[in-house]
Order: structure tokens, then C-alpha cells, then sequence
């Protein structure tokens, strides 16, 4: 199935359900451009294809069967398979959301993206604002946020805060289980061993070091 919905600065979000067959593409997105022939031309459209990968034959054929007949505007290629990210990346195609115009969001809420989702091995969220990942990030997954990141299951995999440069993020887990977190330009080794290990913790960077500690810090 493939859905539209509306998203703020008048974009519009194309959702590729991951259960539906590729060679069903052509149908779906015939489907779209009929019922919405009204107002897609000229829009901006990011097309969410969640954890699907993707080759570039799909791209092509999702080129030239959409985006060139319905005369729309990409404004990101969004999958969290990491080998399809690396791919639109490099054919030039934009891979991370879109942020919104500052003059209309609040500044405490810009940017941010919520996943109610888990992160599989091979999959990358890639994200120029805060992240919270409403599941697990498994182990081989990578989140790599300009902000801050929270994750509200087991962190396993890899998360970068901060990938911008900025160390003053912070991650958040409610079960550490990763060997490694890095926030701006620190990197962070941890300890299996620990007291910590399988708790809910906050890292951060102080005075140059990354510490961590519980979350909320109990005093």
C-alpha cells in the first residue's frame, strides 16, 4: 500500500509500505497520480520507504513511473537500509529529512524526528535534528543525529549525538547495552561489566570526557 500525508511547510510524505511487492509499484503509483492529480504537480514530496532497501532499478523505475509523470519535487529519499542510503547518496539524491523553516517552529522542537519503530542490523537513521526512537536500535544499526538522541528500548547498535560537531548532546537509553557512544567528536568505550550496563542512563560529554550516569541522575 502507499499512502500520502501531510507534513508541515506544505511538503507531502509518500509512505511505501515495506509488505508491498515491488511489482506492485507500478499500480500503486498509477493509483496516486490519478486520485491526486489535483495538487501533486509542483509539490515537495518525501518518499518513506522505512526499512525497505532498495536498487537502482526501483529507483529508475520509480523515477519514471512517478516522480517525472506526476512533475513532483523530491525533497528526500528516505529508507533506513544502510547500503540503499549509500547508494541514493551517491547518484546525488537526497537521503535525510527535511528540516522545517525556523520562522514558523518552535526552536525547542525543531527538527525532531519520532520513529515507533525498531532498528534491524544494516539500518541507519540519518537526521539533522533530535531523534527518539520509540523501540530498539539492534545491534548493527546506526543512528547518527545533529542532536540529541533517545532511545526507549535497548541500545545496542551504534548512536552518534552531535555527528555535527556539537557536544552538547546527549544520549538517553532505558537499557545500555552498546560498547560504544559517540557525541560530537568523543567517542565513549563502555563497559559490559558495569553497574549501569542494562539500565536506563544518560551519556554526555564533560569537560572533554564522556561520562555516563543514571538517568534521571539520582542524588
Amino acid at each position: 500500500m502507499i499512502k500520502l500525508k501531510g507534513m508541515y511547510d506544505s511538503m507531502v510524505r509518500c509512505i511505501i509500505s515495506e509488505e508491498l511487492e515491488a511489482g506492485d509499484f507500478s499500480k500503486e503509483f498509477s493509483d496516486i497520480r490519478e486520485k491526486s492529480q489535483q495538487f501533486l504537480p509542483g509539490a515537495k514530496v518525501v518518499l518513506d520507504f522505512g526499512g525497505r532497501g532498495l536498487s537502482e532499478e526501483i529507483v529508475c523505475r520509480i523515477l519514471s513511473e512517478f516522480v517525472w509523470p506526476s512533475m513532483i519535487h523530491v525533497a528526500a529519499w528516505i529508507t533506513y537500509d544502510a547500503a540503499s542510503q549509500d547508494m541514493l547518496k551517491r547518484s546525488g539524491l537526497p537521503t535525510s529529512e527535511p528540516m522545517p523553516d525556523t520562522r514558523v517552529v518552535e526552536k525547542g522542537n525543531m527538527g525532531a524526528l519520532l520513529l515507533h519503530r525498531s532498528l534491524r542490523s544494516g539500518q541507519r537513521v540519518d537526521h539533522y535534528g533530535d531523534v527518539i526512537i520509540a523501540g530498539h536500535v539492534n545491534d548493527g544499526a546506526e543512528v547518527l543525529s545533529a542532536g540529541h538522541v533517545i532511545v526507549l528500548g535497548r541500545l545496542c547498535g551504534l548512536v552518534h549525538a552531535g555527528c555535527e560537531g556539537d557536544e552538547n548532546t546527549s544520549v538517553v537509553a532505558r537499557s545500555m547495552e552498546a560498547m560504544q557512544v559517540r557525541i560530537g567528536s568523543r567517542i565513549g568505550s563502555l563497559d559490559r561489566g558495569a553497574i549501569w550496563w542494562g539500565k536506563m542512563v544518560i551519556v554526555k560529554v564533560s569537560e572533554g570526557s564522556v561520562l555516563i550516569d543514571y538517568w534521571p541522575v539520582i542524588k
